[in-house]
C-alpha cells in the first residue's frame, strides 16, 4: 500500500454534520472522521452511519477514519461500515499485537476496499512492539503514536525525553520498515501557537511529516512548517541539476560550479525535499 502525503489532518467527530462541513472547508490537507475518542458511547452508532454517508461518494478531501480500538468490540463493524469508495485509510487505534494488525487488513479486504491501513500504538507495550507490527502485513502504509494514551501510561510528559525516544523509534522502525514516515500527534493545547510551532519544528527534525490536529485553528503554524520553502525547494533543484551532468554523482562526491561540496547523502536528501514539495502539490505520497 502507499500513502498521500500531506502536511495537515483534522480529526472531527464523524456525527457532528455542521463540524465536519467546517472540517472540509479548513485549511487542513486531509480529514479525519473521528469514532473513537470525540464520540460518547451513546453517538457511537449514529456516527459510524453519518461516516459511511460521506464516503459513499467521493469528500471534499482525502479522507481517513479512526475506528474504535480492538479492544471496543466495535472495530469490525466499523471497518466494515466505512470501507466505501471514498475512505483513503483507516486508522486503528490502541494497537499492541501484530494480529489486531492482520484483523484489520482482513476486514478490509473482505469488504474488497482499497483502503490503506494505518495504526496508532498508543501504551509502552505496543511501543516494544513496533517492529513486528510494522512488518504485520502488506496492507500497512503508517504507524504513528497517540501520544495522550501513551504520556498516561509511561507516566511522563510531553517535552521529555521519555516521549521523544518513542518518537525516534517510530520513525526508524517506519523507515526499516519501508512505510511512509509517520505523522505528529496532537499538540495538547489549542491556545498555544508558539509551542506548537517549537513542537512542529522539532518533530521535523526528528523525522516526522505533517501532523494531525483537533481545530482548525492549529492548521496554519502545523502547514507552515510542514511545506518546504522555495529556498529549499530551489536549493535542492540545483543540486539535482549539477549532479545530472556527473554520472558518477550517486558514488562520489563533487563539487558544485558555486564551490558546494555535494556527497551522496546530499543528494538524496535533496531528492526527499523535492519529493516533498512536489507530493504537496499533488497529493501523493514521495518515493
Amino acid at each position: 500500500m502507499t500513502a498521500a502525503l500531506h502536511r495537515s489532518y483534522l480529526y472531527v467527530p464523524a456525527h457532528k454534520a455542521r463540524l465536519v462541513e467546517k472540517a472540509y472547508a479548513s485549511e487542513a490537507d486531509a480529514v479525519v472522521l473521528d469514532l473513537e475518542d470525540a464520540v460518547p458511547p451513546a453517538g457511537k452508532e449514529a456516527a459510524r452511519r453519518a461516516a459511511a454517508e460521506i464516503l459513499s461518494t467521493t469528500p471534499p478531501k482525502p479522507t481517513y477514519v479512526r475506528v474504535n480500538s480492538p479492544a471496543s468490540g466495535l472495530a469490525r463493524d466499523d471497518v466494515r461500515a466505512v470501507a466505501r469508495p471514498g475512505l483513503a485509510a483507516v486508522r486503528l487505534p490502541k494497537v499492541e499485537h501484530p494480529r489486531q494488525v492482520r484483523e484489520a487488513a482482513r476486514w478490509l479486504e473482505e469488504a474488497q476496499s482499497d483502503a490503506g491501513l494505518q495504526i496508532l500504538v498508543e501504551s509502552a507495550l505496543g511501543v516494544e512492539a513496533l517492529s513486528e507490527l510494522a512488518r504485520s502485513t502488506p496492507r500497512l502504509e503508517r504507524i504513528g503514536l497517540g501520544e495522550n494514551d501513551l504520556r498516561a501510561d509511561l507516566r511522563t510528559d510531553f517535552d521529555g525525553p521519555t516521549m521523544d525516544a518513542a518518537r525516534v523509534r517510530c520513525v526508524f522502525v517506519s523507515r526499516a520498515a519501508g512505510l511512509v514516515s509517520p505523522a505528529m500527534s496532537v499538540h495538547p493545547r489549542l491556545d498555544d501557537p508558539e509551542g506548537l510551532r517549537r513542537s512542529c519544528r522539532h518533530g521535523l527534525g526528528m523525522g516526522y511529516l505533517g501532523r494531525f490536529a483537533v481545530h482548525p485553528a492549529q492548521l496554519p503554524v502545523i502547514n507552515e512548517v510542514f511545506t518546504p520553502s522555495e529556498r529549499e525547494a530551489d536549493d535542492a533543484r540545483a543540486v539535482l541539476a549539477a549532479a545530472a551532468s556527473r554520472p558518477d554523482a550517486g558514488s562520489s562526491v563533487f563539487v558544485t560550479d558555486d564551490g558546494r561540496t555535494v556527497a551522496p547523502p546530499l543528494l538524496a536528501q535533496a531528492r526527499a525535499v523535492l519529493a516533498m514539495a512536489e507530493a504537496l502539490s499533488a497529493g501523493t505520497r514521495p518515493s
